[in-house]
Formats: C-alpha cells, sequence, structure tokens
C-alpha cells in the first residue's frame, strides 16, 4: 500500500512530460484527463488538495481513485508483454472517452448519441402518455419542447422542457412551438366524445401539426439556398402547367385480346378515351380541373393516360425529376368510386409495365401509393385469374429499377371494377356503360421524400377501451382520419395504437406488435412512451402502422398465434426493430 501511495505522489506532482510514450501510459492518461476536468471546473489542476487540506477531501472520490491507480498499474503491468497496444474498452474506467463522441458532455447509461442532435416537440406533453415521454426524452438527453393545453399544465413541466401553451389547431401557436424541432411526437387526445372536439384534436391538430413542421423544413431549406429533402415534390400540376395537354396524351386504348375480331371491331366504333378540359361545375362556370374519361369493354379495353417522365418536374427541376431519390406517389384527385391504377412503364417494346391500383370515393381525395406496392402488369394478371405461387412469383420477375423508367401513367380497366358482370356480348355492355364508363377529375401528382427516419409519431387508438357502439364508431373515424392525415403529409410518420391504456410502471411485461386492430389488451402509458422513445431513430418504424399491447394470456383462446417481442432490460438493446421488421409498410 505505501508503494502504491508513493507512486500515486510522484504521479501527482510530476511536471507533464513531452515524450510521446507518455501518451500510451495508464498514468498519462489519467493525468489528462484530472487536468482536463480541473480546467473545465476552474479549479488548479494539482496541489489543490493540500490547498484545502485535508478537510476538504472526499473520501469517496479518494477510495475510487486508488481502486483505479491499482488497476492501472495492474493493467500497464500486463500491457508490457505485448509488442503494440489498442485501448481496452475498460479504460472507460478512467473516463478516458468522458468527452462522449467530441460532444463535450457526458453520456449516462440511458443516454442516445442521437439526442445530441434531436430536438423533439411533444403535442400532449401533460397527458398520460407525454408526461412520461417528456422524461424519458430528457433523461436520455434530447432537448424536448411540449405544447400544453393550459398554463397549470406548463407550471408541472419540468424546468429543462420549453413550454407552449395553447390550442392544438391554433397555427400560431402550434408554428411557434414546432420552431427549431426536428421530430414531432403527436400524443395529444380529446377531452370529451363530442364531435367538434374529436375533430380539433385528432384532426386539426394533426393536420396542424404536420403542416407547421413541413413549412418550418422548407423554411430552413430556403435559407440554406436549396430544398427540404422532407419535402415532397411536384411532378405535375394539372391545373397550372400550361403544357399539361401537351404532356400528357392519350397513350393507348388497348385491346387485351386482339385475336377475337368482333369485339374488335366493336371496341373501334363504341371505345372512347378522352382527356382534356373538365366541363361545367354546379354553379355552370368551367372546372379549372382535366379530366380523364371515355368508356371501353370489360373484355378487351385498357384507357391509360401518360406522359414521359423527363419532360415532368416544376421549375428548375423540370426534367430533372430523379424518382430513385424518392419513396412514392401521392395523387389528388376526384374519382367516380370505381378503381383505377398507376402505371411505370420501362422503355422499349420489350419493357415491362408496372402497375399499382387503387380506389376512389367519389369525392376529392388524396391517395398515396410507395413504388414497393406496384407489380408487373403480367403479375396481376395471373394473380386474378386464379394462379398459383409458381405462376405469380415467375411473373413477377426482376424487382423494378427506378432508374431505368421512361413513362408514367393513368389507367382504367373495366374488367377490374368490383360492378363488372360477365356480359353476353358487346351489345349488351354498351347497353350498361355505367359500368364501363369512367371519369376523373385531376389536380396534380407529387413525389414522396425517401428517408430512414421517421418524422411525426402520432399515439393513435382502435377504441379497445370502449364498448362497441356510436362513441366507439365516432372515436375510431376521428382517429383514422387524422391518421390518414400524417400519411398523406409526405413526412415519415409511425402510427402508434395502444391498447387500453393502465398507470402502471412499464418494462415488466412482453409485448405484442400487430396490424389489423385485432388486439385486447392493455398496455402501460410507460410501455407506450417507450415505443414511441425508441421509434425516434428506429428505420423499422419509418411509415409503419400498428398495434401494441400486454402479451396474450394463458386463459383459453387467449393464444391468438401472435409472435411475442419481450423486452429486454439492457439499455442498449432495442426491441422495436425485430419486433417492426415483419410488419407492412404504408398500411
Amino acid at each position: 500500500a505505501r508503494v502504491v501511495a508513493s507512486a500515486a505522489e510522484e504521479d501527482e506532482r510530476a511536471p507533464a512530460q513531452a515524450d510521446d510514450d507518455d501518451e500510451f501510459t495508464v498514468a498519462g492518461t489519467a493525468r489528462r484527463v484530472r487536468e482536463a476536468k480541473a480546467k473545465a471546473a476552474g479549479k488548479k489542476p494539482a496541489d489543490a488538495a493540500d490547498a484545502e487540506g485535508i478537510s476538504g477531501l472526499n473520501p469517496v472520490n479518494i477510495g475510487r481513485k486508488s481502486r483505479q491507480f491499482v488497476d492501472g498499474v495492474f493493467k500497464s503491468i500486463s500491457g508490457l508483454t505485448q509488442f503494440t497496444r489498442a485501448p481496452s474498452m475498460d479504460e472507460g474506467k478512467y473516463e478516458l472517452y468522458d468527452a462522449d463522441l467530441l460532444s463535450g458532455e457526458t453520456l449516462n447509461d440511458y443516454a442516445n448519441p442521437n439526442a445530441r442532435f434531436t430536438t423533439v416537440l411533444v403535442v400532449g406533453a401533460a397527458g398520460r402518455v407525454g408526461r412520461v415521454l417528456v422524461r424519458k426524452l430528457l433523461l436520455r438527453g434530447y432537448t424536448v419542447k411540449a405544447l400544453v393545453r393550459n398554463q397549470q399544465d406548463a407550471d408541472a413541466m419540468p424546468t429543462a422542457v420549453q413550454t407552449h401553451v395553447g390550442d392544438v389547431s391554433d397555427v400560431s401557436v402550434m408554428e411557434r412551438a414546432v420552431a427549431g424541432a426536428n421530430k414531432i411526437v403527436y400524443c395529444a387526445r380529446a377531452k370529451t366524445l363530442v364531435s367538434g372536439e374529436l375533430s380539433n384534436v385528432d384532426e386539426q391538430g394533426v393536420r396542424t401539426a404536420a403542416k407547421s413542421l413541413q413549412d418550418y423544413n422548407n423554411a430552413l431549406a430556403i435559407r440554406r439556398a436549396g430544398r427540404s429533402s422532407k419535402t415532397k415534390t411536384m411532378l405535375t400540376n394539372f391545373v397550372k402547367h400550361r403544357d399539361v395537354f401537351l404532356d400528357w396524351t392519350v397513350d393507348e386504348t388497348r385491346l387485351v385480346d386482339p385475336s377475337d375480331g368482333r369485339w374488335q371491331a366493336a371496341a373501334e366504333v363504341a371505345q372512347r378515351v378522352n382527356f382534356g378540359p373538365g366541363g361545367e361545375d354546379e354553379e355552370g362556370k368551367q372546372s379549372k380541373f382535366p379530366v380523364f374519361d371515355g368508356f371501353v369493354f370489360s373484355k378487351t379495353g385498357v384507357a391509360q393516360i401518360s406522359a414521359a417522365i423527363d419532360d415532368l418536374g416544376s421549375g428548375d427541376a423540370r426534367g430533372e425529376v430523379a424518382l430513385r431519390e424518392h419513396d412514392g406517389v401521392l395523387l389528388r384527385l376526384k374519382g367516380d368510386g370505381k378503381r383505377y391504377s398507376v402505371s411505370l412503364r420501362e422503355p422499349g417494346v420489350e419493357g415491362r409495365t408496372f402497375i399499382a391500383p387503387f380506389a376512389t370515393t367519389g369525392k376529392w381525395q388524396i391517395v398515396r401509393i410507395p413504388f414497393s406496392q406496384f407489380r408487373p402488369e403480367v403479375f396481376n394478371r395471373v394473380y386474378n385469374a386464379g394462379g398459383d405461387s409458381t405462376d405469380t412469383d415467375a411473373a413477377l420477375g426482376a424487382p423494378m429499377d427506378l432508374t431505368k423508367l421512361e413513362r408514367v401513367g393513368l389507367r382504367f380497366e373495366a374488367r377490374n371494377q368490383s360492378t363488372s358482370r360477365a356480359s353476353n356480348g358487346w351489345m349488351d355492355e354498351i347497353n350498361s356503360r355505367s359500368q364501363n364508363s369512367f371519369g376523373l377529375e385531376l389536380e396534380y401528382i407529387k413525389l414522396l421524400p425517401k428517408g430512414d427516419e421517421t418524422d411525426f409519431i402520432l399515439v393513435s387508438c382502435g377504441g379497445a377501451h370502449l364498448e362497441e357502439g356510436e362513441d366507439k364508431d365516432k372515436l375510431v373515424a376521428s382517429k383514422r382520419s387524422g391518421e390518414k392525415i400524417v400519411r398523406n403529409s409526405g413526412l415519415g410518420y409511425t402510427v402508434v395504437r395502444p391498447g387500453t391504456l393502465l398507470e402502471e410502471p412499464g418494462g415488466s411485461k412482453a409485448l405484442v406488435f400487430d396490424q389489423g386492430n385485432r388486439i385486447t389488451m392493455p398496455i402501460s402509458c410507460a410501455d407506450v412512451a417507450d415505443v414511441c422513445l425508441r421509434a425516434l431513430h428506429d428505420e423499422q418504424a419509418r411509415n409503419k402502422s400498428f398495434d401494441v399491447c400486454y402479451e396474450y394470456g394463458n386463459a383459453a383462446g387467449a393464444e391468438g398465434g401472435y409472435e411475442k417481442i419481450a423486452q429486454v432490460t439492457g439499455t442498449n438493446d432495442n426491441y422495436l426493430t425485430p419486433a417492426l421488421a415483419v410488419l407492412e409498410k404504408n398500411t
């Protein structure tokens, strides 16, 4: 012990050595750390204890440093047997990496390295999930902003949180709250089941938050003389673009089976496909929205308009659109309640056509289609014909290459309609034109931005805590409307639908992740907050909606075939990634 104490005293009082070997010694490492800490604290690096006297020493620190020194001497002796030695991870005992990735601050056991550069706005921070989430974020080193309903809730927030007070649907309040934020976790909920309150929180509030984040990102991009990577790209605006009728043309009125001469002759006479200015609206004024309409036979007809991708884009980006830099397409249109498709075609006669169908509602709507949902045209025909897995796998062929696509189009096929029926001949279809006629008003097609992480986490619900009835239907409809707003915003999103919330500690039970609104078990608010926290930087969470609840018990009929993903106690383990990897995106 005297030898160790003497060596420690000599090391404390020894001047700094210029020898390069000092860089790799334990004593040199310990000395540099002490000097850096003393300088940061505004104290003398040496002899500080002598000046204060023995009463100023902390016995706990003395014991800790003595143990560290003894361990260091042993490590240095054992290291002499090696020709070269890389720094060991055990040197963390000497706080060699206390600078925490050059940020100048220390990481605790819970801190996330991404937190240093992330500011999270928690909307509904005083709620059951929000108040837990705020503290979890602070514990891990995030900069946290909060939007609460009233001043009383604001006063209850931790002092480290920048709190804003106001209504979630108030644009000015939301814009001030969003300023400076990178991500939003929206966990506000209506206090009552009154329709106006539900609409205000679950629909208007979500829309205001999503738009405010987009506007803020755009403002930052303009300041940098660029454009935000989180912003949708205009592919074509059917209303504002003056050359729209030159770029988009009637591509074909294709005959699926041209060998049938009778149907072909009838198609040449009766089938019509038009793309041009809209007619008069209900007030007798000329509609500004172009119309894609016509009539085709269910057996032979495929109506389509298309444009060359190189001719599309807006402003400086015209002709420079790169599909590979985007995640999918977003359309705003008004249909007639029938099914249509977006098509993407490769160049050349042998080029394949990929299609992704969508349904219309008869009202103005936004349709979001990721590129991952496009399938070869031949695959759809084999699948619709009832082909087995071998046939469909063969029809899939090579994956779609976004760099090799030449044209984008919109398509209508009468035979794909749910109202289509077997006809006795072409005359029968002419007499039943409502089944084979179509009409689509178009406003724009945009490209969705690509990204790795989620930008907007929405805590929704499936109404599991309510009895079947009008109140549950009203709540679920409002929540689904909010989810749709987030999906169509273009932001990377994660929708979390927890079971019935419980006020109890989290982390003690396994969780079930599912899709399809089938869960019946509850879950603690703390576990929901933890799921939101982990989803912030998890690539598997982007553009996914899922239900989560506690694992099912052993009661009869409780085993629903779910895969249980158990929580683990380690602070660096993430149960969310494997749980979400098997779930569908963009649902």
